[in-house]
Protein backbone atom coordinates (compact mmCIF):
# COMPACT_ATOMS: atom_id res chain seq x y z
CA UNK A 1 0.00 0.00 0.00
CA UNK A 2 1.19 3.23 -0.72
CA UNK A 3 0.42 7.12 -0.21
CA UNK A 4 1.11 10.39 -1.47
CA UNK A 5 1.34 13.11 1.10
CA UNK A 6 -1.40 15.79 0.96
CA UNK A 7 -0.77 18.72 -1.42
CA UNK A 8 -1.77 22.04 -0.74
CA UNK A 9 -5.73 21.44 -1.98
CA UNK A 10 -6.53 19.00 0.79
CA UNK A 11 -7.69 19.91 3.56
CA UNK A 12 -8.41 18.69 6.91
CA UNK A 13 -12.70 18.15 7.68
CA UNK A 14 -13.45 20.51 10.33
CA UNK A 15 -14.21 19.49 13.85
CA UNK A 16 -17.84 19.93 13.40
CA UNK A 17 -17.95 17.79 10.15
CA UNK A 18 -15.78 14.79 11.31
CA UNK A 19 -17.88 12.67 12.41
CA UNK A 20 -20.29 12.27 9.23
CA UNK A 21 -16.81 11.80 7.32
CA UNK A 22 -16.19 9.02 9.99
CA UNK A 23 -19.17 7.50 10.25
CA UNK A 24 -19.79 4.61 7.75
CA UNK A 25 -16.54 3.59 8.03
CA UNK A 26 -16.60 3.13 12.25
CA UNK A 27 -20.22 1.72 12.21
CA UNK A 28 -18.80 -1.29 10.28
CA UNK A 29 -15.65 -1.51 12.61
CA UNK A 30 -16.12 -4.94 15.25
CA UNK A 31 -14.35 -2.50 18.02
CA UNK A 32 -17.14 0.37 17.48
CA UNK A 33 -20.76 -0.43 18.89
CA UNK A 34 -23.16 -0.60 15.83
CA UNK A 35 -26.08 0.36 18.14
CA UNK A 36 -25.28 3.71 18.50
CA UNK A 37 -26.97 6.82 16.74
CA UNK A 38 -24.62 9.04 15.36
CA UNK A 39 -26.37 11.76 18.05
CA UNK A 40 -24.91 9.66 20.57
CA UNK A 41 -21.23 10.32 19.39
CA UNK A 42 -19.26 13.24 20.18
CA UNK A 43 -16.31 14.43 19.46
CA UNK A 44 -13.77 14.54 22.87
CA UNK A 45 -10.57 15.65 20.95
CA UNK A 46 -9.31 16.53 17.08
CA UNK A 47 -5.62 17.09 17.90
CA UNK A 48 -3.34 18.23 14.76
CA UNK A 49 0.29 16.75 15.32
CA UNK A 50 3.52 17.56 14.74
CA UNK A 51 3.29 15.99 11.32
CA UNK A 52 0.35 18.17 9.67
CA UNK A 53 -0.12 14.97 7.52
CA UNK A 54 -2.19 13.22 10.97
CA UNK A 55 -4.27 13.88 13.36
CA UNK A 56 -5.80 12.16 16.43
CA UNK A 57 -9.09 11.89 16.69
CA UNK A 58 -11.11 10.67 19.91
CA UNK A 59 -14.82 10.14 20.32
CA UNK A 60 -16.98 10.00 23.25
CA UNK A 61 -20.16 8.05 23.59
CA UNK A 62 -21.68 6.49 26.76
CA UNK A 63 -18.85 7.50 28.31
CA UNK A 64 -16.78 5.53 26.42
CA UNK A 65 -13.83 6.94 24.55
CA UNK A 66 -12.71 5.65 21.05
CA UNK A 67 -8.94 6.14 19.33
CA UNK A 68 -8.79 6.99 15.48
CA UNK A 69 -5.26 7.94 14.44
CA UNK A 70 -5.93 9.88 10.90
CA UNK A 71 -3.45 10.07 7.93
CA UNK A 72 -4.48 12.95 5.00
CA UNK A 73 -3.14 11.46 1.86
CA UNK A 74 -3.89 12.76 -1.74
CA UNK A 75 -3.97 9.11 -3.22
CA UNK A 76 -4.09 5.78 -1.71
CA UNK A 77 -4.42 2.33 -3.01
CA UNK A 78 -4.80 0.16 0.24
CA UNK A 79 -7.06 -0.95 2.81
CA UNK A 80 -8.11 1.45 6.06
CA UNK A 81 -10.20 4.36 3.45
CA UNK A 82 -12.22 6.33 6.10
CA UNK A 83 -13.52 8.91 4.37
CA UNK A 84 -13.25 11.30 1.48
CA UNK A 85 -12.18 14.99 2.24
CA UNK A 86 -13.31 18.59 0.21
CA UNK A 87 -10.38 18.66 -2.45
CA UNK A 88 -10.97 18.71 -6.11
CA UNK A 89 -13.31 16.46 -8.03
CA UNK A 90 -10.12 15.43 -9.68
CA UNK A 91 -8.44 14.92 -6.37
CA UNK A 92 -10.60 14.62 -3.58
CA UNK A 93 -7.75 13.55 -0.73
CA UNK A 94 -8.30 10.42 1.36
CA UNK A 95 -8.39 9.77 5.26
CA UNK A 96 -6.81 6.57 6.08
CA UNK A 97 -7.00 4.60 9.41
CA UNK A 98 -3.69 5.28 10.87
CA UNK A 99 -2.60 1.60 11.71
CA UNK A 100 -3.55 1.07 7.92
CA UNK A 101 -0.98 3.81 7.34
CA UNK A 102 2.91 2.73 6.86
CA UNK A 103 3.99 6.54 7.08
CA UNK A 104 1.78 6.73 10.44
CA UNK A 105 3.39 3.48 11.41
CA UNK A 106 6.65 5.23 10.87
CA UNK A 107 5.61 8.36 12.91
CA UNK A 108 4.33 6.62 16.05
CA UNK A 109 7.46 4.73 16.25
CA UNK A 110 9.25 8.05 15.90
CA UNK A 111 7.72 10.01 18.03
CA UNK A 112 7.50 7.19 20.73
CA UNK A 113 11.27 6.70 20.79
CA UNK A 114 11.56 10.70 21.10
CA UNK A 115 9.08 10.47 24.25
CA UNK A 116 10.84 8.08 26.06
CA UNK A 117 9.15 5.17 26.09
CA UNK A 118 10.58 3.29 23.24
CA UNK A 119 12.17 1.43 24.09
CA UNK A 120 11.72 0.14 27.48
CA UNK A 121 14.41 -2.74 28.01
CA UNK A 122 17.47 -3.11 26.92
CA UNK A 123 17.83 -3.70 23.35
CA UNK A 124 19.88 -3.38 19.91
CA UNK A 125 21.29 -0.02 18.96
CA UNK A 126 20.14 0.03 16.03
CA UNK A 127 16.28 -1.29 17.24
CA UNK A 128 15.05 2.20 16.49
CA UNK A 129 16.81 2.35 12.83
CA UNK A 130 15.43 -1.21 12.07
CA UNK A 131 12.06 -0.30 12.90
CA UNK A 132 11.94 2.50 10.91
CA UNK A 133 13.02 1.26 7.86
CA UNK A 134 10.52 -1.91 9.03
CA UNK A 135 7.43 0.47 9.52
CA UNK A 136 7.37 0.87 5.53
CA UNK A 137 6.20 -2.67 5.02
CA UNK A 138 4.12 -2.90 7.94
CA UNK A 139 0.46 -4.74 7.86
CA UNK A 140 -2.58 -4.59 10.16
CA UNK A 141 -3.41 -7.97 11.80
CA UNK A 142 -6.49 -9.87 10.05
CA UNK A 143 -9.07 -10.68 12.08
CA UNK A 144 -10.00 -7.58 13.94
CA UNK A 145 -10.62 -7.43 17.46
CA UNK A 146 -11.13 -4.55 19.83
CA UNK A 147 -7.75 -3.40 18.97
CA UNK A 148 -5.77 -2.94 15.78
CA UNK A 149 -2.32 -4.97 16.02
CA UNK A 150 0.00 -3.61 13.04
CA UNK A 151 3.10 -6.30 12.69
CA UNK A 152 6.34 -5.37 11.74
CA UNK A 153 8.95 -7.39 10.15
CA UNK A 154 13.00 -7.12 9.73
CA UNK A 155 15.89 -7.60 12.15
CA UNK A 156 13.51 -6.66 15.35
CA UNK A 157 10.08 -8.38 14.35
CA UNK A 158 7.42 -6.47 16.40
CA UNK A 159 3.82 -6.05 16.62
CA UNK A 160 2.30 -2.66 17.73
CA UNK A 161 -0.76 -2.66 18.91
CA UNK A 162 -3.46 0.38 18.55
CA UNK A 163 -5.82 1.01 21.28
CA UNK A 164 -9.47 1.76 20.21
CA UNK A 165 -11.46 1.94 23.26
CA UNK A 166 -9.12 4.55 25.93
CA UNK A 167 -9.10 4.51 29.41
CA UNK A 168 -7.69 6.83 32.04
CA UNK A 169 -4.40 4.86 33.91
CA UNK A 170 -2.24 3.41 33.47
CA UNK A 171 -3.00 0.30 30.72
CA UNK A 172 -2.54 -3.39 32.00
CA UNK A 173 -1.33 -4.64 28.90
CA UNK A 174 1.50 -2.40 29.18
CA UNK A 175 2.34 -2.61 33.03
CA UNK A 176 1.58 -6.27 33.40
CA UNK A 177 3.95 -7.58 30.61
CA UNK A 178 6.45 -5.69 31.51
CA UNK A 179 6.26 -6.57 35.42
CA UNK A 180 6.55 -10.04 34.39
CA UNK A 181 9.45 -9.39 32.12
CA UNK A 182 11.42 -7.61 34.67
CA UNK A 183 10.70 -11.20 36.93
CA UNK A 184 12.32 -13.00 33.79
CA UNK A 185 9.34 -14.71 33.45
CA UNK A 186 9.59 -15.97 29.35
CA UNK A 187 6.34 -16.84 28.62
CA UNK A 188 5.28 -13.04 28.10
CA UNK A 189 6.20 -11.69 24.49
CA UNK A 190 8.71 -8.86 25.71
CA UNK A 191 7.06 -5.59 25.57
CA UNK A 192 9.26 -2.95 23.38
CA UNK A 193 7.46 0.76 24.26
CA UNK A 194 4.03 2.44 24.60
CA UNK A 195 2.38 5.82 23.74
CA UNK A 196 0.41 8.28 25.96
CA UNK A 197 -1.79 11.17 25.51
CA UNK A 198 -3.37 13.56 27.91
CA UNK A 199 -6.69 14.62 27.48
CA UNK A 200 -9.41 16.28 29.62
CA UNK A 201 -12.78 14.47 30.08
CA UNK A 202 -15.92 16.25 30.06
CA UNK A 203 -15.49 17.81 33.77
CA UNK A 204 -12.39 19.20 32.43
CA UNK A 205 -10.46 17.03 34.45
CA UNK A 206 -6.69 15.92 33.07
CA UNK A 207 -6.55 12.19 32.45
CA UNK A 208 -3.62 10.11 31.01
CA UNK A 209 -4.10 7.26 28.60
CA UNK A 210 -2.43 4.89 26.77
CA UNK A 211 -2.88 4.62 23.07
CA UNK A 212 -0.62 2.10 22.03
CA UNK A 213 2.22 -0.83 22.51
CA UNK A 214 4.77 -2.40 21.08
CA UNK A 215 6.03 -5.98 21.77
CA UNK A 216 8.36 -8.44 20.45
CA UNK A 217 6.60 -10.29 17.68
CA UNK A 218 7.19 -14.35 18.02
CA UNK A 219 8.51 -16.15 15.46
CA UNK A 220 5.67 -18.33 13.02
CA UNK A 221 3.07 -17.83 16.43
CA UNK A 222 -0.16 -19.79 16.45
CA UNK A 223 -3.36 -18.79 17.80
CA UNK A 224 -4.11 -21.42 20.83
CA UNK A 225 -7.40 -21.18 19.89
CA UNK A 226 -7.16 -22.09 16.41
CA UNK A 227 -4.14 -24.87 17.01
CA UNK A 228 -6.32 -26.50 19.53
CA UNK A 229 -9.10 -26.54 17.20
CA UNK A 230 -6.75 -28.67 14.68
CA UNK A 231 -6.31 -31.19 17.18
CA UNK A 232 -10.07 -31.44 17.87
CA UNK A 233 -10.70 -31.83 14.43
CA UNK A 234 -8.28 -34.26 13.77
CA UNK A 235 -8.78 -36.30 16.50
CA UNK A 236 -5.31 -35.69 17.89
CA UNK A 237 -4.69 -36.18 21.24
CA UNK A 238 -4.74 -33.03 23.19
CA UNK A 239 -2.65 -34.32 26.62
CA UNK A 240 0.73 -32.99 25.57
CA UNK A 241 -0.03 -29.03 24.28
CA UNK A 242 -2.69 -29.21 27.40
CA UNK A 243 -0.32 -30.42 30.25
CA UNK A 244 2.28 -27.71 29.09
CA UNK A 245 -0.32 -24.84 28.85
CA UNK A 246 -1.13 -25.81 32.52
CA UNK A 247 2.25 -25.53 33.77
CA UNK A 248 2.65 -22.16 31.39
CA UNK A 249 -0.67 -21.34 33.40
CA UNK A 250 1.07 -22.11 36.67
CA UNK A 251 4.51 -20.13 36.21
CA UNK A 252 2.17 -17.03 34.88
CA UNK A 253 0.53 -17.03 38.47
CA UNK A 254 3.55 -17.51 40.21
CA UNK A 255 5.49 -14.91 38.47
CA UNK A 256 2.02 -12.52 38.65
CA UNK A 257 2.72 -13.10 42.59
CA UNK A 258 6.05 -12.07 42.64
CA UNK A 259 5.46 -8.83 40.70
CA UNK A 260 2.06 -7.44 42.38
CA UNK A 261 1.71 -9.58 45.66
CA UNK A 262 -1.29 -10.47 47.21
CA UNK A 263 -4.20 -8.88 47.36
CA UNK A 264 -5.42 -7.17 51.02
CA UNK A 265 -8.58 -8.22 50.92
CA UNK A 266 -9.61 -11.26 51.63
CA UNK A 267 -12.14 -13.19 49.33
CA UNK A 268 -14.85 -15.61 51.07
CA UNK A 269 -17.26 -18.30 50.24
CA UNK A 270 -19.68 -15.74 50.98
CA UNK A 271 -19.00 -13.20 48.64
CA UNK A 272 -18.38 -16.40 45.58
CA UNK A 273 -22.06 -17.03 46.49
CA UNK A 274 -23.41 -13.95 46.17
CA UNK A 275 -21.49 -13.10 42.80
CA UNK A 276 -22.67 -16.87 41.67
CA UNK A 277 -26.27 -16.04 42.34
CA UNK A 278 -26.48 -12.73 40.62
CA UNK A 279 -24.78 -14.65 37.36
CA UNK A 280 -27.04 -17.32 37.43
CA UNK A 281 -29.99 -13.72 37.50
CA UNK A 282 -28.29 -12.18 34.81
CA UNK A 283 -28.64 -15.58 32.12
CA UNK A 284 -31.90 -15.83 33.09
CA UNK A 285 -33.08 -12.87 32.22
CA UNK A 286 -30.84 -12.87 28.58
CA UNK A 287 -32.18 -16.50 28.30
CA UNK A 288 -35.66 -17.00 29.17
CA UNK A 289 -35.86 -20.28 28.24
CA UNK A 290 -33.34 -21.32 31.68
CA UNK A 291 -36.31 -21.33 33.43
CA UNK A 292 -37.60 -24.61 31.11
CA UNK A 293 -34.16 -26.68 33.01
CA UNK A 294 -35.53 -25.94 36.44
CA UNK A 295 -32.96 -28.28 37.66
CA UNK A 296 -30.13 -25.76 36.87
CA UNK A 297 -31.16 -23.05 38.98
CA UNK A 298 -31.55 -25.80 41.88
CA UNK A 299 -28.52 -26.61 41.66
CA UNK A 300 -27.09 -23.44 41.56
CA UNK A 301 -28.56 -22.43 44.55
CA UNK A 302 -27.00 -25.80 46.27
CA UNK A 303 -23.56 -24.71 45.17
CA UNK A 304 -23.89 -21.40 46.26
CA UNK A 305 -24.93 -22.64 50.04
CA UNK A 306 -21.64 -25.02 49.44
CA UNK A 307 -19.40 -21.90 49.16
CA UNK A 308 -21.37 -20.05 51.92
CA UNK A 309 -19.74 -22.85 54.16
CA UNK A 310 -16.52 -22.31 53.22
CA UNK A 311 -16.10 -19.04 54.53
CA UNK A 312 -12.05 -17.95 54.28
CA UNK A 313 -10.23 -17.98 51.34
CA UNK A 314 -7.07 -18.60 49.89
CA UNK A 315 -5.34 -15.11 49.33
CA UNK A 316 -6.32 -13.15 46.41
CA UNK A 317 -3.76 -12.28 43.86
CA UNK A 318 -3.12 -10.35 40.40
CA UNK A 319 -4.59 -12.95 37.65
CA UNK A 320 -4.66 -12.41 33.73
CA UNK A 321 -8.50 -11.78 34.20
CA UNK A 322 -10.25 -12.90 30.89
CA UNK A 323 -8.05 -16.48 29.99
CA UNK A 324 -8.58 -18.63 27.49
CA UNK A 325 -6.97 -20.15 24.64
CA UNK A 326 -7.51 -17.20 22.05
CA UNK A 327 -5.62 -15.31 24.61
CA UNK A 328 -2.11 -17.46 24.05
CA UNK A 329 0.08 -18.50 21.49
CA UNK A 330 2.18 -21.22 20.61
CA UNK A 331 5.76 -20.40 18.96
CA UNK A 332 9.19 -22.54 18.85
CA UNK A 333 7.40 -25.45 21.45
CA UNK A 334 6.29 -22.84 24.13
CA UNK A 335 3.08 -21.46 25.15
CA UNK A 336 3.06 -17.43 25.49
CA UNK A 337 0.54 -15.51 27.30
CA UNK A 338 -0.73 -12.33 26.02
CA UNK A 339 -3.33 -9.87 26.12
CA UNK A 340 -3.18 -8.92 30.33
CA UNK A 341 -5.90 -5.89 29.51
CA UNK A 342 -8.95 -7.63 30.38
CA UNK A 343 -12.05 -6.46 29.02
CA UNK A 344 -12.04 -3.08 27.38
CA UNK A 345 -15.60 -1.79 28.09
CA UNK A 346 -14.98 -3.20 31.97
CA UNK A 347 -13.88 -0.57 34.55
CA UNK A 348 -10.06 -0.68 35.16
CA UNK A 349 -10.44 -1.12 38.77
CA UNK A 350 -12.15 -4.14 38.02
CA UNK A 351 -10.29 -5.51 35.25
CA UNK A 352 -6.71 -5.40 37.74
CA UNK A 353 -8.39 -6.28 41.01
CA UNK A 354 -6.92 -8.90 42.84
CA UNK A 355 -8.90 -12.08 42.08
CA UNK A 356 -8.42 -16.24 43.22
CA UNK A 357 -6.19 -18.21 40.75
CA UNK A 358 -8.96 -20.25 39.68
CA UNK A 359 -10.88 -17.82 37.64
CA UNK A 360 -8.25 -18.43 35.27
CA UNK A 361 -8.02 -21.79 35.52
CA UNK A 362 -12.21 -22.11 34.99
CA UNK A 363 -11.69 -19.73 32.13
CA UNK A 364 -8.96 -21.81 30.30
CA UNK A 365 -10.96 -24.91 31.24
CA UNK A 366 -13.98 -23.78 29.67
CA UNK A 367 -12.46 -22.50 26.17
CA UNK A 368 -11.15 -26.21 25.87
CA UNK A 369 -15.30 -27.13 25.80
CA UNK A 370 -15.34 -24.54 23.01
CA UNK A 371 -12.94 -25.84 20.72
CA UNK A 372 -13.93 -29.35 21.27
CA UNK A 373 -17.15 -28.10 19.52
CA UNK A 374 -15.89 -25.95 16.97
CA UNK A 375 -13.51 -28.91 15.85
CA UNK A 376 -16.25 -31.41 16.16
CA UNK A 377 -14.54 -34.21 18.91
CA UNK A 378 -16.42 -35.51 21.62
CA UNK A 379 -16.64 -35.82 25.36
CA UNK A 380 -13.83 -37.68 25.54
CA UNK A 381 -11.01 -35.64 23.98
CA UNK A 382 -12.27 -33.08 26.01
CA UNK A 383 -11.78 -34.88 29.47
CA UNK A 384 -8.55 -35.84 28.39
CA UNK A 385 -7.57 -32.23 27.74
CA UNK A 386 -8.97 -31.28 30.85
CA UNK A 387 -7.44 -33.58 32.89
CA UNK A 388 -4.09 -32.36 31.37
CA UNK A 389 -4.36 -29.11 32.12
CA UNK A 390 -5.34 -29.37 35.63
CA UNK A 391 -2.19 -31.66 35.85
CA UNK A 392 0.35 -29.60 33.82
CA UNK A 393 -0.88 -26.53 36.86
CA UNK A 394 -0.89 -28.66 39.92
CA UNK A 395 1.37 -31.20 39.06
CA UNK A 396 1.11 -34.25 41.87
CA UNK A 397 -0.76 -31.62 44.15
CA UNK A 398 -3.76 -33.32 45.76
CA UNK A 399 -6.48 -30.67 45.68
CA UNK A 400 -8.53 -30.39 49.19
CA UNK A 401 -12.32 -30.48 48.14
CA UNK A 402 -12.95 -27.24 49.49
CA UNK A 403 -10.76 -26.01 46.33
CA UNK A 404 -12.56 -28.20 44.29
CA UNK A 405 -15.71 -26.55 45.59
CA UNK A 406 -14.29 -23.33 44.11
CA UNK A 407 -12.98 -24.12 41.05
CA UNK A 408 -16.06 -25.98 40.04
CA UNK A 409 -18.18 -22.58 41.06
CA UNK A 410 -16.37 -20.02 38.70
CA UNK A 411 -16.59 -23.07 35.48
CA UNK A 412 -20.29 -22.64 36.66
CA UNK A 413 -20.17 -18.82 37.09
CA UNK A 414 -18.40 -18.45 33.78
CA UNK A 415 -20.87 -20.73 31.92
CA UNK A 416 -23.52 -18.95 33.28
CA UNK A 417 -22.04 -15.61 32.03
CA UNK A 418 -21.61 -17.51 27.95
CA UNK A 419 -25.23 -18.57 28.40
CA UNK A 420 -25.94 -15.08 28.43
CA UNK A 421 -23.16 -13.44 26.15
CA UNK A 422 -24.53 -16.23 23.57
CA UNK A 423 -28.14 -15.20 23.93
CA UNK A 424 -27.50 -11.72 22.92
CA UNK A 425 -24.66 -12.28 20.17
CA UNK A 426 -24.87 -15.99 18.81
CA UNK A 427 -28.01 -17.50 19.77
CA UNK A 428 -27.08 -20.94 17.77
CA UNK A 429 -24.29 -21.51 20.06
CA UNK A 430 -26.38 -21.32 23.86
CA UNK A 431 -26.23 -24.80 23.68
CA UNK A 432 -22.48 -25.14 24.36
CA UNK A 433 -22.69 -23.69 28.10
CA UNK A 434 -26.46 -24.97 28.53
CA UNK A 435 -24.84 -28.43 28.04
CA UNK A 436 -21.80 -27.38 30.42
CA UNK A 437 -24.19 -26.84 33.02
CA UNK A 438 -25.43 -29.69 33.13
CA UNK A 439 -22.67 -31.75 33.43
CA UNK A 440 -21.00 -29.22 35.81
CA UNK A 441 -23.67 -28.69 38.28
CA UNK A 442 -24.42 -32.22 39.61
CA UNK A 443 -20.59 -32.26 40.67
CA UNK A 444 -20.74 -29.27 42.73
CA UNK A 445 -21.54 -31.08 45.77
Amino acid sequence: MTAKSPNSQLKWPGRDAIIDTVWDYLIRRRWFPSYLERSEVRVLDYRELENPQFRLLILEAQGVWYHIPLALVADWNGEGIVGRTGGSPENPGYLIDGPYCPQYVQYWIRSTHQAGTLPLLPEGEDLISNLLAASLESKVLSGEQSNSSVLLGGKYPTIIKFFRVLVSGANPEVTVPLALARTGWQGVPQPRGYSQLNLWDPDGQPQQVTTACAAVRLDEARDGFRLVCSLASSGEDPTIMARQLGKTTADMHRHLLEAFGSGEDPASGTMMATRLRHQYQQAEAAYSQLREHPQIGEEVDRLAQALTGLGGLPPTQRVHGDYHLGQCLYSSGDWYVIDFEGEPLRPLEERTAPDQVERDIAGMLRSFDYARVEGGADGDWLNRARLAFLEGYFGEEQRPAPALVVLRAFEVEKALYEVRYEAEQRPDWVSIPLKALMLLLPQSH
